[in-house]
């Protein structure tokens, strides 16, 4: 009963106040293009992207999913490390309307098949060290794309974007609290179970990250800690919203991080104990 007249509240609060923005994380990196077009926002070995570059990505990822014939709230899967487009997922897929699921690299082809059959997946992207992980699967009436991870053209993911508008979508979001993704559970008690974030905790959620950890405009945050793992905790969002660089690292290579920390002056990483 609660949960309903919070919906109803909700509703009244969305049209009697007109003022009232629904708030979404997407708005971080429209944001972060707009008033810092030329910093730098993504690395990746050799690749660079600027925020303006970032957000053209997210916007060709929208437009192709839309193009592609997906509907509001359709859901899109992607089985990859921490790469840009595993990034680009975080803002191309809701900007579009869409409901991102990211999977756990770590999976079985089993436990990955449950997931996107669970969750109803329309597409899957996948890294290309994992497609071995998702060919066994009967996935009729999903679109598979391999992300070869190369940001270069016959990358099927790069073709895909190529392909697409660079244009922002025209929003679909209705309401903040419309689900912008579905994280699975590790399923240490039966199959894994789907959690569903909505924008405005994401949104928020991001914004304490940025509080609690000092995040600013001159951080560079390197991705040790999984982006399929709860949004990455939602420093996807929060780094993008400071207009921060992400440094993205495919594995935990403590060889690699060092190096990392020294050329590209880490500001910020997630250490696990196993990290």
């Amino acid at each position: 009963m609660a949960g309903k007249n919070a919906k109803r509240v909700l509703r009244i609060s969305k049209e009697t106040q007109p003022y009232r923005t629904e708030l979404t994380p997407v708005s971080f990196l429209r944001r972060s293009a707009y008033v810092f077009p030329d910093k730098i926002a993504v690395v990746h070995g050799d690749r660079r992207y600027t925020y303006r570059q970032f957000e053209e990505r997210a916007n060709r990822l929208a437009s192709g999913l839309r193009a592609a014939g997906l509907r509001h709230l359709d859901r899109v899967a992607f089985v990859c490390p921490n790469t840009p487009a595993m990034l680009e997922a975080h803002f191309g897929v809701p900007a579009a309307g869409l409901v991102l699921v990211p999977i756990n690299t770590r999976l079985s082809s089993d436990e990955i098949g449950y997931i996107v059959k669970h969750s109803g997946a329309k597409f899957v992207f996948v890294d290309h060290e994992l497609e071995g992980l998702v060919k066994p699967l009967d996935l009729t009436g999903v679109r598979v794309i391999r992300v070869d991870d190369t940001g270069a053209a016959g990358d099927p993911y790069e073709d895909f974007l190529a392909a697409a508008s660079p244009e922002p979508c025209e929003p679909w979001i209705e309401d903040e609290m419309e689900t912008v993704s579905i994280n699975y559970t590790s399923g240490t008690t039966g199959r894994p179970k789907g959690v569903m974030i909505h924008h405005r905790g994401a949104y928020l959620n991001a914004i304490g990250e940025m509080l609690e950890t000092g995040l600013s405009f001159d951080s560079t945050y390197l991705w040790t800690l999984p982006m399929f793992h709860c949004n990455g905790w939602c420093f996807t969002w929060g780094v993008t919203a400071m207009g921060a660089t992400h440094v993205c690292l495919r594995r935990v290579e403590s060889s690699r991080i060092w190096d990392l920390i020294d050329t590209e002056g880490i500001t910020h990483y997630c250490g696990a104990p196993t990290v």
